[in-house]
């Protein structure tokens, strides 16, 4: 994979300072680990709160208004969500179509709203602290270990060593 994590931390890094938005650099990770939808969000005051979320053209276009609507702000009360999982539990969370396998039944519910197989949801960590969360959704199903989630951990790790959650 001939994706370079350091490039895509600096596009991060440049897309918050300059624009406040991450959709450039969310398109990119989206096509580049074969995702069908991927999303960005910070941690505030017991809540998760969305940074910038991207879907593939071909998903229909209500699901994707309807996710970003309802995952704008998220309550860390609301356990049924990898993201959720993921900030609380400080660790990867992953969902499956099968919410008894994966035990998270609203990111099965929109795993199949999206046409998507499996979720990974990755905390992101300033210091000691979780900020936020990266997730993606994809058509295929990954083991922890495999090379496109390794990427996706280290572009969180990346995003938490220069700080750049803080910057909202």
């Amino acid at each position: 994979m001939e994706l370079q994590v350091e490039q895509v931390v600096a596009q991060f890094e440049t897309e918050l300072r300059e624009q406040k938005c991450v959709s450039g650099v969310l398109d990119l990770l989206l096509e580049q680990l074969g995702g069908r939808a991927i999303g960005l969000w910070r941690c505030e005051a017991g809540n998760l709160l969305q940074v910038g979320f991207r879907a593939v053209p071909d998903m229909d276009q209500q699901v994707q208004q309807d996710f970003a609507a309802l995952t704008h702000q998220v309550s860390l009360e609301n356990t049924g969500l990898g993201i959720v999982k993921a900030a609380l539990e400080r660790k990867p969370a992953i969902g499956m179509l099968s919410s008894t396998q994966s035990g998270l039944p609203g990111s099965s519910e929109w795993l199949l709203k999206f046409g998507a197989q499996q979720s990974y949801a990755v905390p992101v960590f300033e210091a000691d602290e979780v900020a936020g969360v990266l997730a993606i959704s994809t058509d295929c199903i990954h083991q922890a270990g495999d090379a496109e989630w390794e990427i996706q951990t280290r572009i969180a790790d990346g995003i938490g060593k220069k700080k750049l959650l803080g910057m909202l």
